[in-house]
């Protein structure tokens, strides 16, 4: 069934970094398809940045060759282990949107659930092969769904779903910020927009880690000639 791809990002850094240690690449796959790669470099800055960028480069450097997912995140994986010796980790996740097999796969190495939204309805999944980097014997979890209009996705990192913790515990809901941001309706940019708005707010306009999330949604297909879109907006400081 012909369906509509959309998907944005909205990031922000740590307060008072430079940097951010989040990557997210987006790329056309072999067969068809989009993939995402967000990383989540250990730490933050410069050090956390440049892991996050040898992570997602890895991981796009296969995934252009034809590598399946969950063999593109082993192999980063042993990539990670191999280069720091065990000593340094990142959370991976691959979000592919796959048009040979009309499939949507989530490959996540990360310790933050994602949000299935259907019907208006967010839902944390936990299934998480856990952090890169640390053990030798780390995999991914792979979840796969069949590519049909109405389903709809949140992937954050930990600056995201850990908002408040710091200052107070227990005052952001990952799936109540979703599921409220999702009833505004808008496009998936003004959903992003607005996840992430509210967990600066909780950390009082401070961030206290890199934050990113990442909204998909699949919508209906279109009957005209189908336009493809890509736009970024990236405010730098001096």
């Amino acid at each position: 069934m012909p369906v509509t791809i959309e998907l944005a990002v909205a990031k922000t850094h740590k307060y008072a970094s430079r940097e951010s240690g989040d990557t997210v690449e987006i790329i056309e796959r072999p067969r068809g398809g989009f993939s995402t790669v967000i990383a989540d470099g250990q730490g933050s800055g410069t050090g956390a940045k440049s892991l996050s960028l040898l992570v997602a480069g890895r991981a796009v450097g296969l995934l252009n060759e034809g590598v399946r997912d969950g063999a593109a995140a082993r192999a980063t994986h042993d990539f990670l282990f191999a280069h720091r010796s065990g000593k340094v980790s990142a959370a991976l996740d691959i979000v592919s949107v796959d048009l040979s097999t009309q499939t949507v796969l989530f490959t996540r190495n990360s310790e933050v659930p994602m949000v299935l939204v259907q019907d208006g309805r967010a839902r944390e999944v936990d299934d998480s092969g856990g952090r890169i980097g640390l053990y030798h014997h780390t995999r991914p979890r792979v979840l796969e769904f069949p590519c049909s209009d109405g389903l709809s996705a949140v992937i954050v990192t930990d600056g995201v779903s850990g908002a408040g913790s710091r200052k107070a515990p227990g005052t952001f809901s990952l799936p109540a910020a979703v599921e409220k941001s999702f009833a505004r309706g808008g496009t998936p940019q003004d959903i992003a927009d607005h996840i992430l708005e509210q967990a600066v707010e909780v950390d009082g306009g401070r961030p206290a880690d890199d934050m990113t999330v990442l909204v998909l949604r699949l919508g209906p297909g279109v009957d005209s000639q189908p336009i493809r879109r890509i736009a970024y907006s990236i405010p730098l400081r001096g």
